[in-house]
C-alpha cells in the first residue's frame, strides 16, 4: 500500500507540472498576441522611396540623415509620371516626393485613394524652351509646341501661353483646361502632347516646349535659357507624400524633421542649384 501511495504521489506531482507548464504557455501566447507586429509603421527601420531620373539625389540626401536617425532608405525609379503613386496607393511603396499637390489631390479624386503630402517642400521651375528659337515673338506660324498630357499640367501650361500670348482660353469643357478649350490661336501652334517626363525628350521633335529647368538640364539644355518662365509655379508645392494611413508615423515625423533640417537645405541647394526651389 505504501508503494501505491507513492505512485499516488508522484502522479499528482507531475500533473501539477504539466499543468503549470500548460498555464505558461497560454501566458507566452496572450503576451504575443499583444505585442506590436514586426512590420508596423511605428516600428519601421527601412523606408521604401519613390523617384525618377532627375530626382535621385535628393532621395540619396534624405538617406544620408536619415540613417542618422537609424533608418535604411530604399530607392525605387519610375519612368512614369504617374507610377510612384501608384505604387504607394498599392502598397508597394512607403513614400515618394515627386508629384506637385494639386495632381495628388487629383489623383486622389479620380481614384479613390488617400494619399496625403506632409509638407510643401519645393517647386520645380517651369519654362517653355527652344533648340530653334530665343524668344516667344520668334516662334513662327505653325509652330509646335510640346506639353504635358495630364490635366492638371496641361491646365497650368495652357494658362501660360495664354499669358504669352501665344492662344486665348474659352470656358472649360471638362474639369481642367484643355487644348479643346483654345478659341483663339493667331499662330496657328499645333501641340505635341507628351507624357510629362518625356516632354523636354521631345526637343527635337518641336520648336518649342514646356518643362521644369531639371527637366531641361537632363534634357542637355541649359536651364537658365528659356523663351519665358512661368512664374506661377510656386501654386504647385511638391513635397514629402505618404499614405494617410501612415502620416502619423514615427518614421514620417523623423523624415519631415530631416527635410526641415539646414543640413539637408544646404545639400539640396548644392545640388539642384536654383532649378528645384525650396519654400
Amino acid at each position: 500500500m505504501k508503494k501505491g501511495g507513492e505512485i499516488m504521489k508522484s502522479k499528482k506531482i507531475i500533473a501539477s507540472v504539466l499543468a503549470t507548464v500548460m498555464s505558461l504557455s497560454f501566458m507566452a501566447c496572450g503576451t504575443s498576441k499583444t505585442e506590436a507586429p514586426k512590420n508596423s509603421s511605428e516600428e519601421k527601420k527601412v523606408i521604401t522611396m519613390g523617384s525618377s531620373g532627375v530626382y535621385t539625389d535628393m532621395v540619396d540626401i534624405i538617406g544620408k540623415y536619415m540613417s542618422e536617425k537609424g533608418y535604411e532608405i530604399k530607392l525605387v525609379t519610375f519612368d512614369s509620371n504617374s507610377g510612384a503613386a501608384d505604387a504607394c496607393s498599392a502598397n508597394e511603396l512607403d513614400a515618394f516626393i515627386f508629384n506637385h499637390e494639386p495632381w495628388i489631390k487629383q489623383y486622389n479624386k479620380d481614384n479613390g485613394t488617400t494619399l496625403k503630402m506632409m509638407n510643401h517642400l519645393y517647386y520645380g521651375r517651369t519654362a517653355m524652351y527652344s533648340k530653334k528659337y530665343s524668344s516667344v515673338a520668334e516662334l513662327p506660324d505653325n509652330a509646335v509646341i510640346a506639353i504635358p498630357n495630364d490635366s492638371t499640367n496641361m491646365e497650368q501650361t495652357l494658362l501660360f501661353l495664354q499669358e504669352q500670348g501665344l492662344i486665348k482660353l474659352g470656358e472649360k469643357t471638362e474639369s481642367f483646361y484643355t487644348t479643346l478649350d483654345i478659341t483663339e490661336n493667331p499662330k496657328n501652334i499645333s501641340f505635341l502632347e507628351t507624357e510629362i517626363t518625356y516632354t523636354a525628350r521631345s526637343a527635337d521633335d518641336c520648336d518649342a516646349f514646356v518643362c521644369t529647368a531639371l527637366q531641361a538640364k537632363e534634357a542637355g539644355m541649359d536651364p537658365e535659357k528659356f523663351l519665358a518662365e512661368n512664374l506661377t509655379k510656386k501654386d504647385y508645392p511638391i513635397g514629402l507624400t505618404v499614405l494617410e494611413e501612415d502620416s502619423e508615423s514615427q518614421w514620417v515625423k523623423d523624415m519631415l524633421e530631416v527635410l526641415d533640417s539646414d543640413n539637408f537645405k544646404k545639400d539640396f541647394n548644392e545640388i539642384y542649384k536654383g532649378c528645384l526651389v525650396l519654400f
